[in-house]
């Protein structure tokens, strides 16, 4: 019974663990995002992050296409399973379009910030 209950203890501080990376990860990249955007003083730079969070929201664009087809398809099994997991899939899906939205007002922002060339430097 002891082994039981420390392996239940490990399990459950492992999945803690792992839950609170995956909000790190996030975080980190909100951080990696906002340096990118603070560092770029040259019209080149902000060129190439802007075209960087383009590409971005593309991608999450895409994938969110491909989660909503995935939701619409018929896999067999029981139907509430079926639609628990098409509404995991639609919820992945607005989660990723949300994500492109904001890649593509950060685009949008990189746009407005002064230019300055190297030139000007």
């Amino acid at each position: 019974m002891r082994s039981f209950s420390k392996i239940a203890s490990i399990l459950i501080i492992a999945l803690a663990l792992n839950s609170l990376s995956a909000v790190s990860e996030d975080i980190e990249t909100k951080l990696l995002e906002q340096a990118l955007i603070e560092g770029a003083v040259t019209k080149e730079q902000k060129t190439a992050i802007n075209r960087y969070f383009i590409n971005l929201a593309s991608q999450k664009q895409k994938e969110s296409e491909r989660m909503r087809e995935m939701a619409e398809l018929a896999r067999g099994g029981k139907a509430s399973s079926q639609d628990l997991k098409r509404k995991e899939l639609l919820k992945k899906a607005e989660q990723l379009e949300e994500e492109a939205n904001s890649y593509k007002q950060l685009s949008v922002s990189m746009d407005s910030f002064p230019q300055t060339t190297i030139a000007n430097r």
